[in-house]
């Protein structure tokens, strides 16, 4: 039995869909029981292997985590799915491995392209 997805908000913004640790529009995200989300790739990559904590809040997911990546349940579908439907475009540059653009589309420069104009 799949444990029900956190409220997700009826509208969602475009900061609602950046995950905080790539800075980019969330690709499967993963949202922890704490109710934080992450791309489904930053998750696995920051999260602590031994812990198994949430980066943000600290946490600890690892049962959560083990249980729903063995029934390969990890990715909010849900989200996932309003998140393509609301940002077409820019799910399918991040899916073809592009960089941030100048324009997300939204009229705001990304942080990540921001950040790396001022290095």
């Amino acid at each position: 039995e799949r444990n029900p997805s956190p409220a997700i908000p009826l509208a969602l913004t475009w900061e609602d869909c950046l995950c905080p640790v790539c800075l980019d529009i969330f690709i499967e995200p993963v949202t922890l029981p704490c109710t934080h989300s992450f791309c489904k790739g930053c998750f696995l990559e920051s999260v602590d292997k031994a812990t198994l904590c949430c980066p943000m809040c600290r946490k600890r997911v690892s049962s959560w985590a083990r249980r729903n990546n063995k029934k390969n349940t990890l990715v909010n579908l849900e989200l996932w799915n309003r998140i393509q439907t609301l940002f077409p475009l820019q799910c399918q540059r991040r899916l073809n491995g592009q960089d941030a653009e100048e324009d997300d589309g939204t009229g705001l420069r990304t942080r990540r392209r921001a950040k790396q104009a001022r290095s």
